[in-house]
């Protein structure tokens, strides 16, 4: 009898699998794409005066597309500026195309620059796509996640002068061209004083 209902079960939990989609063997399959971006606070105003520590990387293998446990947040006064590191790597099974889109700043908070590599002081020579970042346009191809690629970004915001008591939420996200709906998300938070 054990047999004869074998077929039946295969059956029935593979029209479990796509009636309910959040269950553990459609997840599976999300993990052949899967962006994962990381955020850490570089520093104030020019330069990184507080790299390293005590400000960690917040989003390592975390992946979710509201930011949650991948946020930093920092209180600047009016006119100065702030600079944060993010991370960008496929932790796919399979290589890959990203893009990210970041905030486009606002009156109070300007997003100045996005520059490729870590940076912790302006730098000419350093490959500037702040009109892509802000536009949801830069694109980075990835190896598949065994191979170890990372691409690191640096983003600076300037307050003005007029920002005391004004906050701004940056999201930048990350996510696939393969399959737009594997996305990650981290969070730059900035209150004026």
């Amino acid at each position: 009898m054990t047999r004869r209902l074998a077929p039946f079960l295969l059956l029935a939990l593979l029209a479990s699998t796509i009636a309910f989609p959040g269950s553990a063997f459609a997840r599976a399959d999300r993990t052949t794409y899967r962006p994962d971006a990381w955020i850490k606070l570089c520093g104030l105003s020019t330069g990184c005066t507080i790299n390293p520590l005590p400000h960690p990387w917040r989003g390592n293998d975390v992946y979710n597309r509201t930011g949650v446990h991948q946020k930093v947040a920092v209180r600047l006064d009016n006119g100065e500026g702030v600079r944060f590191w993010l991370t960008l790597q496929n932790d796919g099974a399979t290589g890959d195309t990203f893009v990210v889109k970041g905030c486009a700043g606002n009156r109070y908070f300007e997003v100045n620059a996005v520059l490729v590599g870590l940076y912790k002081r302006p730098d000419w020579r350093a490959r500037n796509i702040t009109k892509g970042f802000k536009a949801g346009t830069a694109e980075f191809t990835f190896p598949a996640s065994t191979e170890g690629k990372k691409v690191n970004l640096t983003l600076n915001i300037v307050s003005s002068d007029a920002a005391v008591g004004v906050s701004y939420r940056c999201p930048i996200s990350l996510y696939s061209t393969s399959d737009p709906t594997a996305k990650d998300k981290v969070v730059a938070t900035m209150s004026g004083y």
